[in-house]
């Protein structure tokens, strides 16, 4: 194991970190820490050891765990406001975008790029929870982009979902072996964006999307 130093594990605002303590990983899954610790001895669940010997958590380690076995994610993480970032090199669906998502998702802080360059550097150091992604872009592929978040450890909790109008058999196949976690084929509607986010958003704001939609 790794050993890091005494980073604190808190904000100044009293939220979780992006290191995370045993007892605050059992909060946010819903268990006991001891089975955090089990899971983590167990090599299930990555954790490190800090010069005193204390065991920490990368948030993103964690939020993958729970993703990958099914569990609520950030659901009760009440500090946590869901990021999602949007990139496309059309204004107008970007537009479109982000005016459904602050229906959808009240609360999230969604930002955006038109380029794969500038969409790499935001996603880097934006962390979001969700990622809408374009596959044409300038300078830099959406496809690699995708390769990008899935190769980047710290985003190992990140969903992709594709947005295109050009996903042939071939190209879906190559970007789910990225990681992309679903497929919107354009044009697209507000019901394909809210069962996109009720599938890979939390479960508090998951109530807000099935609310919303049958209220169409």
């Amino acid at each position: 194991m790794s050993v890091l130093t005494e980073t604190p594990v808190a904000s100044a605002s009293g939220s979780p970190g992006p290191l995370l303590t045993t007892g605050q990983a059992s909060k946010l899954c819903a268990v006991d820490p001891r089975t955090i610790a089990r899971w983590a001895d167990a090599g299930l669940l990555r954790s490190h050891r800090t010069a005193g010997g204390r065991r920490r958590l990368l948030r993103s380690d964690l939020v993958a765990f729970m993703r990958a076995h099914g569990m609520p994610v950030l659901g009760h993480d009440r500090a946590h406001q869901v990021r999602i970032a949007v990139v496309d090199d059309d204004t107008r669906v970007v537009k479109v975008l982000l005016r459904a998502l602050a229906r959808i998702v009240p609360g999230a802080e969604c930002r955006s790029a038109h380029d794969g360059f500038s969409a790499g550097a935001l996603i880097t150091s934006f962390h979001p929870d969700l990622v809408f992604l374009d596959i044409v872009l300038p300078g830099v592929s959406g496809v690699e982009v995708c390769e990008h978040i899935r190769s980047t450890p710290q985003l190992a909790g990140t969903a992709v979902v594709i947005l295109s109008g050009h996903l042939s058999d071939k190209l879906r196949t190559r970007l789910t072996a990225c990681g992309a976690s679903r497929f919107i084929s354009k044009p697209f509607g507000a019901r394909d964006i809210e069962a996109a986010v009720a599938e890979l958003v939390p479960d508090s704001m998951a109530r807000t999307v099935t609310r919303t939609a049958g209220d169409g």
